[in-house]
């Protein structure tokens, strides 16, 4: 079990979130992830990758039906966690549930929107430290290796009005993963962006195309 007592906290719109060395802490990509959201009452609402919880507690704050999933396991203890400590916040649902990308969606399950921040950052294997950091950052040589995976199922899960929102890095190869969107038939455009120090964060916002 996650030794909660040695981690650190911090506090988000009321919700105090508790994080964990093995687990990606939230940081600009995901507060830049939070306030690109349109979020309605009672949208049903998938998060992939979830890390501590924080964007699935946030959704469920304002009354989402969430489902959240992550393949570290500490990310799923620490998540579930703070869906526990947090649940007097909570107007809406929240519910934990362990699986790479869409492994763990049950059949005929669909969301209004679906979020994701993946694994972005090209890397090298010699850049790798291991651990599960490395699987919560890296995104093979391109930056586009999980991104790919995420475009290709993503339309089986959406609502016919549903939209998916992702993170994608100026480090990575735009040109390629645009291809990809057109691949899929999907339409999108950059709802939000912001420059850092070496790259620049954008958000995509995907809708399919019928």
């Amino acid at each position: 079990m996650i030794d909660i007592i040695s981690s650190k906290t911090f506090h988000f719109n009321g919700l105090v979130i508790d994080l964990h060395p093995e687990v990606y802490e939230p940081a600009e990509d995901s507060f830049l992830l939070i306030e690109a959201l349109k979020i309605n009452y009672g949208d049903k609402i998938l998060e992939i990758g979830t890390g501590c919880g924080l964007i699935a507690l946030e959704c469920a704050r304002c009354e989402a039906q969430t489902i959240c999933t992550d393949v570290n396991p500490f990310a799923i203890q620490l998540a579930r966690h703070n869906s526990e400590r947090n649940r007097q916040m909570l107007k809406g649902t929240i519910e934990v549930r362990d699986g790479d990308l869409f492994s763990a969606i049950k059949e005929r399950e669909i969301f209004d929107i679906v979020i994701f921040n993946p694994p972005y950052l090209p890397t090298s294997n010699e850049k790798k430290v291991g651990g599960w950091l490395d699987v919560a950052t890296d995104g093979g040589k391109d930056g586009l290796q999980v991104i790919k995976r995420f475009i290709e199922g993503i339309k089986k899960y959406l609502s016919q009005n549903g939209r998916a929102y992702f993170v994608f890095s100026s480090l990575s190869d735009r040109t390629k993963l645009e291809e990809y969107l057109d691949k899929e038939r999907l339409t999108y455009e950059i709802v939000l962006s912001q420059q850092f120090d070496f790259e620049v964060i954008d958000i995509y916002c995907v809708t399919p195309k019928y």
